[in-house]
């Protein structure tokens, strides 16, 4: 873009020293046709970039999967670094697809486990770095390096639990009802209501499954719902939420979203969503 402006004002600086015996008339035409030659070098620079656009995504598309994994897996990690290792969701999900494409793709799975680590996701980061050290050559120098991480996420990852032990249980009774009548397509839908920590995983802390047809009613989350480790405490901010849907827990089109609530939780707490298209 800096070309194109450097362009512009040459063409104008020339065209102003030609018709500088015209007066105004002159200043006119000279502005007219700079106008000109800048809009037509736009056009071929958005023309030419968005050729250039289409010919890389049909490339990349046309790879095979682990190839095309490891394209995206690095163009995210070039980003993280450029960013000096601050990750927004969109990098986050990249890495994300890359490991759709290939569960085992390296560059994926050591960045998202530094990226979990710097968010004290520590069981998470062991996960991922455990995923990968399965992927190196035994003895490697990456090898050892991974082994650290692991060990070191780990410590820090039971350090979490053992001070989490030592607040007590929290339970919420979560009042779940529907916002208006729902319409024939979602007579058999199921609703799900879940508890996640705020500005930690993305994962449930805990969630319940209901049918629809059960509705309004209102359900006890606990411990006893636990998912994949995870614990209601006194003391802990977690966002409520719940979904009616016809697919799993993953949502599709068309469903239907109550929340987010905000807790900070005490031993006993209350909280009501309303689920609306």
């Amino acid at each position: 873009m800096i070309w194109m402006g450097l362009l512009a004002a040459t063409v104008l600086a020339g065209l102003l020293w030609a018709l500088r015996g015209f007066g105004r008339q002159g200043l006119l035409i000279a502005l007219l046709l700079t106008l000109m030659t800048a809009g037509g070098s736009a056009y071929m620079y958005w023309y030419l970039g968005a050729y250039e656009m289409s010919l890389s995504t049909e490339a990349l598309n046309a790879l095979p999967e682990e190839e095309r994994a490891y394209v995206i897996a690095q163009a995210a990690q070039d980003e993280f670094l450029a960013r000096n290792r601050v990750a927004d969701q969109d990098i986050v999900n990249l890495f994300q697809l890359a490991l759709e494409l290939d569960p085992n793709q390296v560059t994926a799975l050591g960045s998202l486990g530094i990226i979990a680590f710097e968010a004290s996701d520590y069981q998470q980061s062991v996960n991922y770095w455990t995923r990968m050290l399965g992927q190196l050559p035994p003895g490697s120098e990456q090898a050892k390096a991974i082994e650290v991480g692991i060990a070191r996420a780990t410590e820090r990852a039971n350090q979490q639990l053992s001070e989490k032990a030592q607040l007590g249980d929290a339970t919420i009774d979560l009042s779940v009802a529907l916002n208006q009548a729902i319409p024939e397509s979602l007579k058999d839908a199921t609703v799900f209501v879940f508890a996640r920590e705020v500005n930690g995983s993305p994962r449930p802390l805990v969630a319940r499954r209901l049918s629809v047809t059960d509705l309004p009613m209102t359900v006890r989350l606990s411990n006893e719902d636990a998912l994949m480790g995870g614990r209601l405490h006194q003391g802990l901010a977690v966002e409520i939420a719940a979904r009616l849907t016809v697919g799993d827990a993953n949502g599709s089109d068309g469903d239907w979203m109550g929340g987010p609530v905000l807790l900070t939780l005490k031993a006993e707490n209350t909280a009501e969503i309303r689920l609306k298209p």
